[in-house]
């Protein structure tokens, strides 16, 4: 008899058990961030940026406030929206956020501090460097450094401009120590593998 009992007891509470499941009413998604607005602001001679997470009614899902830096003539702060991804540079910290929710994928730090200019690939890795940095960084989707390259060896400063093509990145610098007018171009071409110097001029 028992051995009858406890196969029938089993089976009205797993019936029991689905139906509390299916009774219980799924939780509504949360609203979800479809525009990324940010603006810097100057007070008390400090800078710093807001960057918030809008849904359809302009209404903010998140925000991320930077830090206060004191305001020089390059600015500490930056935003970039690529696809599902917002990417903030906090002075020499590079912060990667979920655009529709503002959850933290991941940080980078010790890059490029000011001035910073940026270009991807087209495998989500990041190019960076500074007005003033003689460092170039190659940093991966997932924020990890690849590689970083010293240039002082070529004398070129004050990048304004990167392009990326197939192995190779090019950087146009706008002086060199030979040539201290903007009217020629100076460029260095890295190995986007590696981040080893090819040519310069």
């Amino acid at each position: 008899m028992k051995k009858k009992i406890q196969p029938i007891l089993l089976m009205s509470l797993l019936f029991l058990f689905s139906i509390l499941i299916i009774s219980v009413p799924a939780q509504a998604a949360g609203p979800e961030a479809t525009t990324v607005k940010f603006k810097t602001s100057y007070t008390n001679s400090k800078e710093r940026m807001i960057v918030r997470g809008l849904d359809a009614n302009k209404q903010a899902v998140w925000k991320y406030v930077t830090k206060k830096y004191t305001a020089t003539e390059l600015p500490k702060t930056k935003c970039i929206i690529r696809k599902d991804k917002v990417y903030i540079f906090d002075n020499s910290k590079i912060v990667v956020l979920r655009k529709k929710d503002g959850k933290k994928l991941w940080t980078v730090k010790k890059v490029s501090p000011a001035g910073h200019l940026c270009k991807f690939d087209k495998n989500g890795n990041l190019y960076v460097t500074g007005y003033y940095d003689q460092t170039v960084y190659k940093v991966s989707k997932k924020g990890k450094i690849l590689w970083k390259t010293n240039i002082s060896k070529t004398g070129n400063y004050w990048p304004y401009k990167i392009t990326v093509s197939r192995n190779k990145i090019t950087i146009l610098y706008e002086c060199s120590p030979d040539d201290y007018s903007s009217d020629k171009t100076h460029k260095i071409v890295f190995n986007s593998k590696n981040g080893k110097i090819i040519k310069y001029s």
